[in-house]
């Protein structure tokens, strides 16, 4: 028998269950997401019989493997914290990566979650068994540290020592709740194909999530490449002891949109701690007081005459802060073409402020190809071709090449195959809908039993990642309940509920700042559309229907 929600099926049925042990909720990922779901399933549920897979070394996701210098969080750090865990402890507004790893460790060592999570453990396949009404889970334990290691990096690792030296041993589970916290940012986006001479290149080449802690900078001549958050909280740390870099020449595509970080009041920094723990009703109408400015910040996405208006003001405010911060030949290589909102904005300390140092070199002029101590530019695209004094361009020093390229966001799940009903696959699913797409961005239609956590549309550029962990774990939440206390076998959302909030969601994402201010009605398919195309608020009260 299936009784039907709004947007839900049901199956109440009776089936005949695998007589293996297994568990009742299996999922994927150590970072933000996977944390916040093991601490509810344990503070709501009651449920500590369950566990959580990663790949990785270490718990904290995006914040264990992204150590290169300058890494710090870009949103206020009081808001960026669980609701049921906060942090009155931060050493400023926007405290460094390491600090926010430890404070991830220290929420799992309050909720005694580190005995559910297993380390250095990869789930290859996923597969959906209905005469069961469960997952059939295959993994495959790795050797220490070669989970922190990039898909290129370890596939040259077995190329050169073996398979044994990357994967130990393989086996299998089964469970009837499966989900996902693996997030986007996973696979760090790969050395350019088109960009000829790496294998020359006799220096150090890595990305920065994959960062070399014992690597020697100091009077070397550095190159960076990308002008994204990661590289504006990079450089000015390559300059600045103890790295002392002899110079640093960063490969700008396209300029982004920059806003000069607020900085710690001394009063937060002496304070802060004693008053917040003496008063939680007071931090918590500050978190209050900062989600509401920051949902406030949407105001300036929008397509509307007011949205504009905004939009148009807080450009102004940027341009403005621009012309006082960088010298003069850097000004219009750095004024973006398109509208705040169109890519994710940088909060800057010290970017801006360390174009003026002499040697440091900002440049759009593309990568050609790579020698073995130098790079390769190809012309200004600033300057007319019969006015380019070096011609078709230049060569320049290089003894490290860093890649700040952020990563690669096109493919979710990478590595996992999820198989649902019918042996169908989800990547095939979402090739043939036009792009990843999930309702609520948590279930897909064909997958019972199968929840992600920041999935599709899911986290939005100008709000807490933390916060949208919650927001959609606490929803999925109540679904994943009726399933382990026994008064649903099987949970699964409508195939027309899902195609319906899609289409919402492509609806919502055409009334949005464009990157062609002149295109207003582009298309956005649900690939393109990767973040929430709305208010942090609509999720959080989705839980409430």
């Amino acid at each position: 028998m299936a009784k039907k929600g709004v947007s839900f099926e049901f199956d109440t049925s009776e089936k005949q269950s695998y007589k293996t042990p297994r568990l009742p909720v299996v999922i994927v990922g150590a970072g933000v997401s996977g944390i916040a779901v093991g601490c509810l399933l344990k503070r709501k549920l009651g449920l500590s019989n369950f566990k959580i897979f990663d790949r990785q070394g270490g718990i904290g996701g995006a914040w264990w493997i992204n150590r290169y210098p300058g890494v710090a969080c870009d949103i206020p750090s009081f808001f960026f914290s669980y609701s049921f865990a906060p942090n009155y402890q931060w050493t400023s507004l926007f405290p460094p990566g390491e600090e926010i790893q430890r404070y991830l460790e220290d929420v799992c060592e309050q909720h005694q979650l580190k005995d559910n999570i297993q380390l250095n453990t990869e789930i290859t396949k996923a597969q959906w068994l209905d005469n069961e009404v469960e997952w059939e889970i295959h993994l495959r334990t790795l050797a220490p540290c070669a989970g922190d290691l990039s898909d290129v990096d370890r596939r040259a690792k077995v190329a050169s020592d073996g398979r044994k030296s990357i994967y130990l041993k393989e086996f299998a589970i089964r469970t009837k709740i499966f989900i996902t916290c693996a997030g986007e940012l996973v696979e760090p986006s790969a050395w350019p194909q088109d960009i000829p001479g790496l294998d020359l290149f006799k220096g150090p080449v890595f990305h920065t999530a994959r960062w070399k802690r014992d690597i020697e900078l100091k009077n070397k001549d550095v190159v960076v490449i990308g002008a994204g958050c990661t590289s504006a909280q990079l450089v000015p740390s390559l300059i600045r002891e103890p790295h002392a870099a002899g110079s640093v020449l960063q490969l700008m595509r396209s300029p982004p949109w920059v806003m000069p970080r607020p900085e710690t009041p001394r009063f937060w920094k002496r304070h802060s701690s004693a008053v917040f723990r003496a008063l939680p009703p007071l931090a918590l109408l500050v978190r209050y007081v900062l989600f509401l400015y920051a949902e406030s910040t949407w105001l300036s996405i929008g397509m509307s005459r007011f949205n504009k208006w905004r939009r148009k003001c807080f450009q102004q405010k940027l341009l403005s802060n621009l012309k006082k911060a960088v010298p003069e030949k850097y000004l219009k290589m750095l004024t973006p073409t398109y509208g705040v909102g169109c890519r994710r904005l940088i909060i800057d300390s010290a970017w801006l402020e360390s174009l003026n140092l002499p040697n440091m070199k900002l440049t759009t002029r593309p990568l050609l190809s790579v020698k073995d101590r130098s790079v390769v530019l190809g012309p200004d695209p600033s300057i007319s071709p019969s006015a380019r004094p070096d011609g078709n361009g230049c060569t320049k020093s290089a003894d490290v090449i860093i890649l700040a390229t952020g990563f690669d966001t096109s493919t979710y799940l990478h590595r996992l195959a999820v198989q649902g009903v019918g042996g169908k696959c989800l990547h095939e699913v979402w090739k043939e809908r036009g792009g990843p797409s999930a309702y609520l961005s948590t279930a897909v239609h064909g997958f019972p039993n199968f929840f992600m956590i920041l999935g599709p549309n899911s986290v939005s550029g100008h709000s807490s990642a933390i916060l949208a962990s919650e927001n959609v774990a606490n929803y999925a939440l109540q679904l994943i309940s009726l399933v382990l206390s026994g008064k649903a076998d099987r949970v699964e959302v409508q195939e027309n509920a899902e195609r319906d909030y899609t289409a919402d969601v492509q609806q919502r994402s055409r009334d949005k700042v464009q990157p062609n201010p002149f295109q207003p009605e582009v298309h956005v398919s649900p690939v393109e559309a990767l973040g929430h195309p709305t208010y942090q608020l609509g999720l959080l009260f989705r839980k409430f229907q």
